[in-house]
């Protein structure tokens, strides 16, 4: 073996970390679309379903704590007027105050007229939306 010196120019670089995005949705298939497809653009994810913070299962609070993500992509469900609620009161919190926000959503339309006028909400996408859609809110919101 051969061992080639390495010059001042050679030396790795530290690495910083990956974003981080926190994906929520009621459906394992979306899911793991969005959670792939934001990886194969570089991004690191944590996931989980929203029936688990609904039935509380999992507290959203404790989870964003510990896990820290810099982008929270959320699925608003219909009634759009309760989850909206539910999610402003959480949005309160100290976790998730100052945290930025994708919410996807069926009804994009019906959603605007649940939430107004808000400046809760970085970005609204609403469907028909793929992945891809949900990765470029993603650079948007990081501003990337």
């Amino acid at each position: 073996m051969t061992c080639v010196p390495r010059g001042e120019d050679d030396r790795l670089a530290p690495r910083t970390p990956p974003p981080l995005v926190a994906i929520f949705n009621s459906r394992d298939e979306v899911i793991e679309a969005i959670r792939s497809t934001l990886e194969n653009d570089g991004f690191a994810t944590v996931t989980a379903r929203l029936a688990d913070i609904q039935n509380g299962t999992l507290d959203l609070v404790a989870f964003i704590k510990v896990h820290g993500p810099e982008v929270i992509v959320y699925d608003l469900p219909r009634p759009y007027e309760s989850h909206w609620n539910f999610l402003r009161l959480m949005k309160e919190t100290t976790s998730l105050k100052d945290r930025t926000w994708v919410l996807t959503t069926t009804d994009k339309q019906a959603l605007e007229a649940a939430v107004g006028a808000s400046d809760v909400v970085e970005i609204i996408v609403g469907q028909p939306y793929g992945a891809d859609d949900v990765v470029e809110a993603v650079h948007v919101a990081l501003g990337t």
